[in-house]
């Protein structure tokens, strides 16, 4: 799948279909995770595969009992070894390890959608609790559980804030760059495209056209 499909099809799903997924697939997901960017190239990161019924079923009820998980036929669980970080960067690699594994899982989410499959990243959970159900060494901390399956549902894509209201030039809160004419993620094309209808009602249409072809 290209890239920018990709991205835009990744969304958030909590209803699946009774089906699993072969664990070759899980293996190319499980891989491209793998290949994320980490703190000194120290891949923190460790993953539990989870595909039994039980299991599943007491994860569910470790995270706040969200029982739409149990839907799909696979988690992941998403674990950091931090101390392969902190050894290395201090107090400052608990930020560094956390953010490792939020990559991996991204790339999880990514190739997922690459595949087929459908995934909703889960954050909010008992840490102790998942820690005993999975024998969770006590200095390994799980992040996030990502579940993993067939989308049972109709992709409904949400609006994004438009990059132009998000993004800022040098400091905070400056919204315009002096060495570019165009906004963000517009050619020349597009944004003659985007304002023809207004410079059409100055009659100045061709006259600027003929400028940038110069």
């Amino acid at each position: 799948m290209e890239l920018d499909e990709c991205i835009r099809k990744r969304i958030s799903v909590k209803n699946y279909l009774n089906k699993e997924v072969p664990n070759d697939i899980i293996g190319l997901v499980l891989e491209a995770a793998s290949l994320a960017p980490s703190a000194g190239n120290l891949q923190n990161w460790k993953f539990i595969l989870v595909k039994d019924e039980n299991k599943k079923a007491d994860i569910a009820e470790a995270c706040k009992n969200q029982n739409w998980m149990n839907q799909a036929p696979a988690f992941i669980i998403v674990c950091n070894d931090e101390k392969i970080i902190t050894s290395m960067y201090g107090d400052r690699g608990k930020l560094y390890s956390t953010q490792d594994c939020a990559i991996a899982a991204q790339n999880i989410m990514l190739k997922a959608a690459d595949l087929g499959l459908a995934t909703c990243w889960v954050g909010s959970f008992d840490t102790e609790r998942i820690k005993k159900i999975l024998e969770i060494p006590e200095d390994v901390t799980p992040e996030m559980v990502l579940t993993l399956g067939y989308s049972e549902e109709k992709p409904e894509y949400h609006d994004r804030e438009p990059v132009t209201r998000v993004t800022f030039f040098d400091k905070w809160g400056k919204k315009t760059d002096e060495k570019s004419l165009f906004p963000l993620g517009q050619t020349a094309e597009k944004y003659f495209k985007t304002i023809s209808k207004q410079v059409k009602k100055q009659n100045i249409w061709e006259k600027i056209k003929s400028k940038f072809k110069k």
